[in-house]
């Protein structure tokens, strides 16, 4: 066996010189080989044993899978004001510290977890509570920005895909929406909101009993039906009196037919004979005596005497006579129907028809007259009425139409405002992990690596605590003294060999 030499001291060590550094790291790589060599036994256990619990520990452990949603995060925009001789210019600020973080605690805010956890309809496990499932979701989300973008990464770490991706998507949609109720005012747009729901259905009622109502009093449109109904009173009212005036005058023409019909003979003669009256003769023979008589008388008395006079009243008075009576008298005469009356009596007839036709519809015009009239009386009252209803539909219309107006503003207001602040956005949505996070290739090369570092550290940490000189350049190097001859170990000199 080789002489034990003993050691010096490590304050005694001599420092080497300046070609030390190559020998140095020569001698050290000597050094670890020739312990792991020499404690093969325990390198090779202790790598089984480490590698070993590492292939079992990736086999029983249970499968981790995670699913990523991804948001952009938009920031509000900040305008540079620049001097007057160069325009001013707007730049979207890039995601800060701040930022992130502030978002990483949204997400796993314990109000966006239990909506989330609402609407997937998950209960927690039998014994466990509600707030420790919501913990334990907190700890298996991460929130992390991908470097060089606006773009954060939602992860969430489940024991089994498609529940990881539902899980990971329905905290992405719960974060979104509470994001935009954090950061958005929507009291404004909201209230003209509930408004316009309210004045829509008064609106619509309006409507409806205005329809209504002019259903039931048969109304189409109010001032066309009574403009219509001025003009026909006007035109019936003239009607009836020209009938009026009709009847009046078939009247009177009927009166004077009927009195020209009394006037006017039934019969006219047709032929007549007429005879020379003797009675005329007779007074001339008379006055021709006469005149004889009062000839002789005044051959004997004077005219003026009493029995001249007497005859001269006498001659007067037949000559009066004479006068009177006719020259000829009728002696045969043969009468006919007068065409006249005939004319008369069928135009008389005609009237009357006439009369009576223009009778008879005197009653049913005055009575459509009257109706007319009472329907624009009816109508010109419920003008009122539909005109109040009018003006309700209208200012429930109009209240409609402002609001919506209203609405849209605020809508556009909260949008302008949006600009100012933090806007996300969903750009990718969870899928289910193909491959879980936790495989077998990483424990195993862990396994492998660890193995391989705990046994070569535990070979060098034993023969560190072995203090014997082993080699001849730690014989030179501690007692500073060549070596002059080596004589080897015969029983440990094949495992050196080999």
């Amino acid at each position: 066996m080789a002489t034990q030499l003993q050691t010096l001291p490590e304050a005694a060590i001599i420092p080497a010189g300046a070609n030390g550094g190559a020998s140095a790291m020569t001698f050290a790589l000597r050094s670890f080989l020739y312990a792991v060599f020499k404690h093969r036994r325990l390198v090779v256990g202790v790598f089984a044993v480490v590698f070993t619990a590492a292939v079992v520990a990736a086999l029983i452990r249970p499968r981790v899978w995670q699913a990523n949603t991804k948001v952009l995060v938009k920031l509000g925009e900040t305008v540079q004001l620049a001097p007057a001789e160069s325009p001013s210019k707007s730049v979207n600020l890039p995601l800060n510290t701040e930022v992130v973080n502030t978002e990483a605690e949204l997400v796993k805010s314990r109000h966006v977890i239990e909506r989330a956890v609402e609407r997937l309809g998950i209960k927690p496990p039998p014994g466990t509570e509600m707030s420790e499932l919501i913990d334990n979701l907190q700890l298996a989300l991460t929130v992390a920005p991908t470097p060089a973008s606006n773009i954060l990464r939602i992860s969430y770490f489940g024991r089994d895909p498609e529940r990881s991706a539902r899980m990971v998507n329905a905290i992405t949609d719960a974060y979104i929406e509470e994001h935009n109720k954090a950061y958005r005012n929507e009291g404004i747009h909201s209230f003209y909101t509930e408004q316009l729901a309210i004045l829509e259905k008064e609106m619509k009622a309006a409507q409806q009993r205005l329809k209504e109502y002019l259903g039931n009093e048969n109304i189409i449109d109010v001032d066309q039906e009574i403009s219509i109904l001025n003009q026909d009173v006007q035109e019936q009212d003239k009607g009836l009196k020209a009938h009026l005036a009709k009847l009046m005058g078939a009247e009177r023409k009927l009166a004077e037919v009927q009195a020209q019909l009394e006037r006017t003979p039934v019969q006219v003669p047709f032929e007549e004979e007429w005879l020379s009256n003797p009675t005329i003769q007779t007074f001339k023979d008379k006055l021709a005596n006469l005149e004889i008589e009062r000839y002789q008388l005044l051959q004997h008395y004077m005219p003026t005497d009493r029995h001249v006079t007497d005859k001269d009243a006498e001659i007067a008075s037949i000559r009066a006579r004479i006068r009177e009576e006719k020259d000829r008298i009728l002696n045969k005469q043969t009468l006919q129907r007068n065409d006249l009356h005939r004319e008369l009596e069928r135009n008389a007839d005609t009237l009357q028809v006439l009369l009576a036709d223009l009778r008879s519809r005197t009653e049913p015009l005055q009575q459509r007259l009257d109706q007319t009239r009472k329907r624009l009386e009816e109508l010109r009252d419920k003008r009122f009425v539909i005109d109040n209803l009018k003006q309700i539909a209208e200012e429930k219309a109009y209240a409609f139409d402002l609001y919506f107006k209203k609405q849209e503003e605020s809508r556009i207001a909260e949008a302008m405002k949006d600009q100012s602040v933090v806007n996300v956005t969903v750009v990718e949505r969870a899928a289910p992990p193909n491959d879980p996070v936790n495989g077998l290739l990483l424990p195993l090369l862990l396994g492998l690596l660890g193995g391989i570092t705990l046994a070569a550290s535990m070979a060098v940490a034993v023969e560190w605590l072995n203090r014997t000189l082993r080699f001849e350049e730690e014989v030179e190097r501690y007692l500073e003294l060549p070596v002059l001859a080596v004589i080897p170990d015969l029983h440990t000199l094949p495992d050196v060999a080999a």
